[in-house]
């Protein structure tokens, strides 16, 4: 049986990645933020599991709500986001073969967008985002992209999807 899913999809991945760089407020994003944001637009309604900051939990509280979709069951969000680490990660080398984002950078684990143009019918296409991805796309637009990564308040903290505990910033 052969059963397809975007997470593992490395044009869907390069796609989701060139989206979430599109959207980031920041010159540069580190490689650990950007791949749980990837998480988030591959599977948005775990958006729920975040636990944001108290002065921020009311104003993101709409994106609590739990829209699970029915086939994309995710029974394990540790082990599923270890699996598409490498799909992430072959992306981002794609990418920065491609030109689109800065080689030198990705070996320090920063990933910068180069001011390479993308074909137009790509960039209409990261321009018109899905309605599903609404809730992942304001989020990475919002102040809560600039929590720390690391420690005990940081965003791997608070997503849970990487070990926080023995980072040494």
């Amino acid at each position: 049986m052969i059963i397809y899913h975007a997470a593992f999809d490395l044009y869907n991945c390069m796609f989701r990645i060139l989206l979430i760089l599109s959207r980031m407020r920041s010159s540069y994003v580190e490689m650990e933020r950007l791949l749980i944001w990837d998480y988030y637009v591959t599977f948005p309604h775990r958006i729920s599991n975040i636990s944001f900051p108290q002065e921020m939990r009311k104003q993101y509280s709409r994106f609590f709500k739990d829209n699970t979709n029915p086939y994309e069951e995710v029974l394990d969000d540790v082990k599923v986001f270890a699996k598409m680490r490498s799909y992430q990660t072959e992306a981002l080398r794609c990418l920065a073969a491609y030109g689109l984002i800065d080689s030198e950078c990705l070996l320090e684990s920063k990933i910068i967008r180069t001011n390479k143009a993308l074909p137009k019918a790509l960039q209409n296409r990261l321009d018109n985002i899905p309605a599903r991805l609404k809730n992942v796309i304001t989020l990475i637009e919002s102040p809560f992209t600039e929590l720390p990564l690391y420690g005990e308040k940081g965003f791997k903290y608070r997503t849970k999807l990487i070990d926080y505990k023995y980072d040494i910033h």
